[in-house]
């Protein structure tokens, strides 16, 4: 009895350790995504999911030094999982292999569990991502 105990509190420790992120929905016009730059923290990304018919696309914007960068929320090496990352102490840490990458690296992309560019560009006072860019990361979620 008391291995089945044991079994089941594993059981339910890695499952909930394994759970998809819940992000908030990204802002459309339809054919672009536009997020306002005031509501992008230095240094701290901001998830967001795009939904597009039953898939749920999630993307992270991060700025360093007043720059803006945004990436999908999975990488190459562990995109199968589809966990995507989790920010610790200033890090992108992939939840599937615990590999982490400093929020200033990230530019380099040098590596397997890298997160994916996602294009995007700066128009006055918004980041914009194109629908169709978004839509190329749809085959890793």
């Amino acid at each position: 009895m008391k291995f089945i105990r044991l079994l089941l509190c594993l059981f339910l420790l890695f499952s909930a350790c394994a759970k998809k992120p819940v992000y908030t929905e990204a802002p459309s016009d339809g054919t672009s995504i536009r997020i306002a730059l005031a509501d992008i923290p230095e240094k701290t990304p901001r998830f967001f999911t795009y939904t597009a018919g039953t898939r749920k696309i999630n993307f992270f914007l991060c700025r360093r030094n007043g720059d803006i960068e945004s990436y999908f929320d999975a990488c190459g090496k562990c995109y199968t999982r589809k966990l995507g990352f989790r920010l610790e102490k200033g890090r992108v840490i992939c939840r599937a292999c615990d590999v982490s990458y400093d929020l200033d690296d990230l530019k380099e992309g040098i590596g397997s569990c890298y997160p994916i560019k996602l294009k995007g560009r700066v128009e006055g006072d918004t980041f914009v991502i194109d629908k169709k860019e978004v839509l190329k990361g749809g085959k890793f979620f």
